[in-house]
């Protein structure tokens, strides 16, 4: 009876991958592992992540009897067990013809998981050969299957190859295709990618140019401050806020007076990394506008305020009554850092405690008080 399922299978691949390339022939299977391996396809189907760990590690035992199976189970109407089975073929299919092909069919599957498992699947395999279908993912309708195949093209190429394939799709008509070879590029650590980063910071897509203002920043140090600064107008908010964390990380200080006119930039993600950039800088100038983001709508404009006034110590002792009043905020966050600036600046500790009873709040805040009236008439 087993002998018979096993040749029933067998045909039924072989029907399947007719419009393609024959099967090899399958090798004789023994009826024991074969059950055991019928059995771990079908595990695949668990819900329970145990046992379908379990099923896959038996899968990888057998792997020249798992393969026909798994090709079977590939045409199954459940997308989330096609995709498990697309996993076990890139564990087991390495060098076997008729898993690649299968896998090569799971890359145009309606479901997008299905496809990324296939393309993961194929780069498991290493499976060079596959590289001219994975490049017609980079038309994909889903932006993470074309990034996925960005990757998978790239691990697959030889070494020497890869880098180029890379330079050459910073060009592509996708931003998400340009963005992931971008990211690649900058893994790979290719030393071309600096002279191609200027073009970038100049692309019609935000993400493209944020994410080149962050890389001309790790790469090219002070000398790309200029073309940093020159971002801080741009019209996208991520392209502001990344040329700011830049600049920031740079300890541009020529670039102070720029970015405290951020403090007034209509998106709140830029006002935050402004205020953060500037209290990092430690940019007296901008004390008065830091203070003023001490009453921001936005509870994190707020905590961001007050961390940097701690960063300023003594010289912001202006901002102590604001400092105060957060005290009272309704954000246990805000209250904290509130705290934690007070501490740094009037240097005192009077034992607030910001996720403490309101009484025990307000009694430490009057001792705050009483801290700023002492260090004034010092």
């Amino acid at each position: 009876m087993r002998r018979a399922f096993v040749f029933g299978a067998v045909v039924v691949v072989g029907a399947w991958l007719g419009a393609g390339e024959a099967p090899q022939p399958v090798e004789p299977v023994h009826r024991e592992d074969s059950h055991r391996v019928v059995e771990a396809v079908a595990r695949l189907k668990l819900p329970d992540r145990k046992e379908r760990l379990q099923a896959l590690e038996t899968i990888q035992r057998f792997p020249d009897k798992a393969v026909p199976f798994l090709i079977k189970a590939a045409r199954s109407d459940d997308a989330v067990f096609r995709a498990r089975v697309a996993n076990a073929l890139g564990l087991v299919g390495k060098g076997d013809r008729d898993a690649l092909f299968a896998l090569g069919i799971l890359l145009r599957d309606p479901d997008t998981f299905v496809r990324r498992e296939a393309i993961a699947a194929l780069v498991k395999a290493a499976d060079a050969s596959a590289v001219p279908q994975l490049e017609t993912l980079l038309a994909d309708r889903q932006e993470t299957v074309r990034a996925d195949a960005v990757v998978a093209v790239a691990d697959l190429l030889p070494p020497e190859k890869a880098p180029e394939r890379l330079r050459g799709l910073l060009s592509h008509g996708d931003a998400r295709v340009r963005r992931t070879a971008l990211a690649e590029l900058l893994r790979r650590k290719d030393p071309e990618v600096v002279s191609l980063l200027p073009n970038l910071l100049k692309d019609q897509d935000a993400g493209v140019r944020g994410d080149a203002a962050a890389a001309v920043a790790r790469l090219d140090g002070k000398k790309a401050a200029a073309s940093l600064v020159e971002l801080l107008a741009d019209p996208d908010p991520y392209v502001r806020s990344t040329a700011v964390v830049a600049l920031k990380d740079l300890r541009a200080a020529e670039a102070t007076p720029r970015i405290i006119d951020l403090l007034n930039d209509k998106s709140d993600d830029v006002r935050a990394e402004a205020i953060s950039a500037l209290g990092s800088l430690r940019a007296r100038a901008a004390i008065p506008a830091l203070i003023a983001q001490l009453t921001a709508t936005r509870k994190e404009l707020r905590e961001r305020a007050a961390m940097a006034m701690g960063l300023f110590r003594e010289q912001a002792r202006d901002a102590a009554p604001g400092l105060i009043t957060l005290l009272s905020d309704a954000d246990e966050g805000v209250r904290q850092k509130a705290d934690l600036a007070l501490r740094l600046i009037l240097r005192a500790n009077v034992g607030f405690q910001a996720g403490g009873s309101l009484e025990a709040r307000q009694e430490a805040i009057a001792k705050w008080q009483e801290a700023w009236r002492k260090s004034k008439s010092k």
